[in-house]
């Protein structure tokens, strides 16, 4: 399977917790995934998941928001989405918005992963 270079960014990013740089280079692609109704969820999902890591990481309000809209959008798609597999984001999501007010502790001891399918 080939992976947009952006989307590729975007996770190596996520992944060492540079969430607002990981929003940022999804941004970029929007244009060009915005007639595939599946990879534009699963982009501005992304999107809004790490601008909520984000928020919550930089001690800003918003990232329960954020991640909660996020979660929305990638939660109808299937466990694997453009390569990306979800269901593990989606089961971090859902923990950090039931335990909100950790989840700035919890970032340094276990920041989440976006991991591709193999």
């Amino acid at each position: 399977m080939s992976y947009h270079p952006a989307l590729l960014r975007s996770l190596k990013d996520f992944n060492s917790g540079r969430y607002f740089e990981a929003h940022e280079h999804l941004e970029e692609t929007l244009d060009e995934v915005e007639e595939n109704a599946d990879a534009w969820e699963l982009y501005v999902g992304l999107i809004q998941i790490a601008v909520g890591y984000h928020k919550y990481a930089s001690g800003y309000p918003g990232g329960e928001k954020m991640l909660g809209l996020g979660l929305e959008r990638v939660s109808p798609l299937p466990d694997v989405c453009a390569g990306v597999r979800l269901e593990e984001l989606r089961k971090r999501v859902r923990e950090d918005l039931r335990d909100h007010k950790g989840v700035q502790e919890r970032l340094q001891r276990e920041p989440p992963r976006i991991r591709l399918a193999k």
